[in-house]
């Protein structure tokens, strides 16, 4: 058994005939616009720098130096997660991860040495340490804005290489059957 056709947005309901609707005053304009589909993403942002602040201070209470090392090793996710307004959150789950990854072998040798103030101030005073942890995060933004167009540049050559293979199928064709075919 079909199932009856799912009427499109905004396209006449049966029954209605195709009748259009009455202009709505002038004053309700404003009241009848759609939410911004953004709001939705709004509230599980709010929740995600709720649950980062809420680890953060817990953590910040029981290993105050691996705290204070996340924090300034974290930098660039926390400013890829204040401009990141694409849907699904692309650009903070492509730099967070890659930051967070190069900031635990630093987190667990803090954690298994001296876990102190001076260890986390030794360890932020090596160029090598800034160079490991922002540069994975550079990495990152990096794979963000470039991968697009790598992809659309293979996609693109791929298209090429197929039209350019039909046009010399269609020659041979045209060779082997004389110009008839093309007509």
């Amino acid at each position: 058994m079909a199932r009856p056709p799912v009427p499109r947005a905004g396209a006449a309901k049966p029954g209605q005939g195709g009748a259009k609707k009455k202009p709505a005053p002038a004053g309700a304009a404003q009241s009848q616009r759609p939410k911004a589909p953004a709001a939705g993403k709004k509230s599980g942002k709010h929740a995600t720098l709720v649950l980062a602040v809420l680890a953060m201070l817990v953590l910040a209470l029981f290993e105050r130096p691996i705290c204070l090392l996340l924090l300034l090793a974290l930098v660039p996710t926390m400013l890829a997660w204040l401009v990141d307004d694409t849907p699904g959150q692309s650009l903070i789950r492509t730099v967070a991860p890659l930051n967070l990854a190069s900031s635990l072998p630093f987190a667990i040798k803090l954690w298994h040495e001296h876990n102190s103030l001076d260890q986390v101030f030794d360890f932020m005073s090596g160029r090598a340490t800034w160079i490991a942890l922002y540069g994975a995060a550079t990495f990152g933004w990096m794979l963000y804005y470039l991968a697009p167009a790598v992809i659309s540049t293979v996609v693109q050559r791929r298209i090429e290489r197929l039209r350019d293979n039909a046009i010399d199928r269609q020659q041979a064709l045209k060779d082997e059957w004389g110009d008839d075919v093309e007509k």
